[in-house]
């Protein structure tokens, strides 16, 4: 069970995840999962990110639900399905060590790619299930779902509104249907069940800044900073793997 320091910790990581994420429409897991598997341990981290982030994409999702795009939405879902119990075999099969690790690495790795701008050319109908799938496996294993719907949503040319909307939309379900996952495999723990409670009060006020920072600030700009804080977060989970 994490020390009071430890709970303060991980509070204040959800408020900066949640206001990123509302900024944004995206950082939340990337910049929350690392930090927490450093607090609680990576297998928790993975499912206590899950519970977080329902709250925080939830209330982006509902606002902006009319900019939905409805069918790339629905094709990114349903690849989603197929692709989260793959990765639910992954977390039960690798000690926890490893998947510190292996954390880290695919949040720098997300990280990279996002900041090179790189993006899906010309996507069609499969592409979005195919990304979808990734999208399901890297929930259900290191904790990030993220990345993958927004390279794929760049590549698209949505608009900012129906970017922000969409990105949350499908990670609030894909964070929805992980946690009844979770559950059936018993991932659930006495050390998640008390971070979430002492973590949810922080969610609003996340929620709070990052809706001002969306309607003030330039979205190149603080979209910089989602970056190089994400990176900051995933070096800070690989020194704990090998240092520990």
């Amino acid at each position: 069970m994490p020390s009071v320091v430890g709970f303060v910790a991980l509070a204040l990581g959800v408020v900066l995840g949640s206001t990123l994420n509302a900024a944004a429409g995206f950082g939340f897991s990337l910049l929350t999962v690392p930090l927490m598997a450093l607090v609680i341990g990576p297998k928790e981290a993975v499912v206590l990110s899950a519970v977080m982030s329902v709250g925080s994409n939830g209330t982006v999702a509902w606002q902006s639900r009319g900019d939905i795009e409805r069918g790339i939405g629905g094709r990114l879902l349903g690849g989603a399905l197929l692709g989260m119990p793959v990765g639910l075999v992954a977390l039960s099969k690798l000690d926890a060590k490893p998947l510190q690790v292996l954390i880290g690495v695919a949040v720098l790795a997300s990280a990279g790619v996002l900041a090179l701008g790189i993006q899906l050319h010309r996507p069609n109908s499969p592409t979005d299930v195919g990304v979808g799938f990734v999208s399901g496996m890297f929930k259900t294993s290191v904790g990030v779902s993220g990345p993958p719907v927004v390279i794929l949503l760049q590549g698209r040319g949505l608009a900012k509104a129906a970017f922000r909307a969409t990105s949350a939309t499908v990670i609030v379900v894909i964070n929805f249907v992980s946690l009844v996952l979770f559950a059936g495999a018993g991932q659930f723990d006495r050390v998640v069940l008390a971070a979430a409670l002492v973590s949810l009060p922080a969610l609003p006020v996340g929620y709070w800044l990052g809706d001002r920072i969306h309607e003030r600030v330039p979205e190149s700009r603080f979209r910089s900073l989602v970056l190089v804080m994400v990176a900051i977060s995933a070096g800070l989970a690989l020194y704990g793997a090998i240092a520990g």
